[in-house]
């Protein structure tokens, strides 16, 4: 019995009344189901273990040889990295694996986020990675270029705000340097 037959029965709803609560429940109906296409097309993909997450950053963790990725789904036509805020882009330079992007339209594709992502969210991500990984010399050398330090700085609210929360971070001469 499939379920709408199931709650007609067991509750007597009307074709009305389910018709309006599936024309509520749409967007939540839409990312379920867009959600089991993308556990399919990753196991097509021979990724293993694959786990859907209620995370910022990402809905699905999997893994393939030996290795977890993050995985966000997007099913828009527009740039699928457009809405990415700075703080997003903060939380996945803290995962310790490959974030990707499946997107879902107009044909399936995975693509490894930090490569699509806009010129200046992709220099705030190596940032954020720097400083996760604790890499001071590297960040120096990375800000030392006039173009990254520009854009760092553009981001400086976000980043003072982040690295607060950081432990003795948020005290270090680089990070006065670009905020």
């Amino acid at each position: 019995m499939n379920t709408l037959d199931e709650l007609k029965s067991e509750y007597n709803f009307s074709d009305e009344e389910l018709e309006y609560a599936l024309s509520r429940a749409k967007g939540i109906i839409f990312g379920f189901a867009m959600e089991y296409r993308a556990r399919r097309i990753l196991e097509d993909m021979k990724f293993t273990n694959i786990r859907s997450v209620d995370m910022p950053t990402h809905d699905i963790e999997a893994d393939k040889e030996g290795q977890t990725f993050y995985i966000e789904v997007k099913a828009t036509k527009r740039s699928p990295t457009k809405e990415y805020s700075a703080y997003k882009i903060a939380m996945i330079a803290t995962l310790d694996g490959p974030h990707l992007t499946l997107l879902m339209k107009p044909e399936p594709s995975l693509l490894v986020t930090e490569e699509i992502l806009s010129e200046p969210k992709r220099i705030l991500l190596r940032f954020f990675r720097l400083i996760y990984e604790g890499k001071t010399e590297d960040i120096l050398t990375f800000i030392e270029d006039t173009h990254n330090r520009e854009v760092i700085s553009s981001y400086g609210k976000v980043i003072k705000n982040v690295t607060s929360r950081m432990k003795g971070v948020d005290e270090l001469d680089f990070i006065k340097l670009v905020t």
